[in-house]
């Protein structure tokens, strides 16, 4: 290979970062396609975004410790965030069926949210554990 197509470290580390931002702004767009109802090639372009950027972090996701320490950052939250919704689910649902005097009902909280959630704590822990090392 020439030397003017090849990936430097920073280079590598830098699509890394910037498939971490591109499948961030794919999670949150597609969290708001379903709860807003956009247009469907609007989520199906999120959607795309979010498949490549987690492919590509999947891919290199263990290449150095500093891509190691944000990738664990961001899985541990994941994991928090779904435990969490899995043992608080259920209460919220009673809560706000409660307080809205509304006849019961499973429509709160369904088991559809629990990816996208896992997703979008898996990118908010990766963030902020990326903004942390940087200041």
């Amino acid at each position: 290979m020439t030397k003017e197509f090849a990936m430097t470290p920073e280079k590598r580390t830098k699509m890394y970062l910037t498939s971490a931002v591109m499948g961030f702004a794919g999670t949150v767009v597609a969290i708001a396609g379903d709860m807003f109802a956009l247009p469907d090639y609007l989520r199906g372009f999120a959607f795309g975004i979010l498949l490549v950027a987690l492919a590509l972090l999947l891919l290199r996701r263990m290449r150095d410790e500093y891509i190691e320490q944000l990738w664990n950052a961001g899985v541990s939250l994941a994991f928090v965030a779904v435990v969490l919704a899995y043992l608080f689910a259920p209460f919220l649902e009673g809560l706000f069926d409660g307080l809205s005097a509304a006849a019961p009902r499973q429509d709160f909280v369904s088991s559809g949210w629990i990816g996208p959630l896992a997703l979008l704590a898996f990118f908010v822990g990766f963030h902020v554990k990326w903004l942390r090392s940087a200041l």
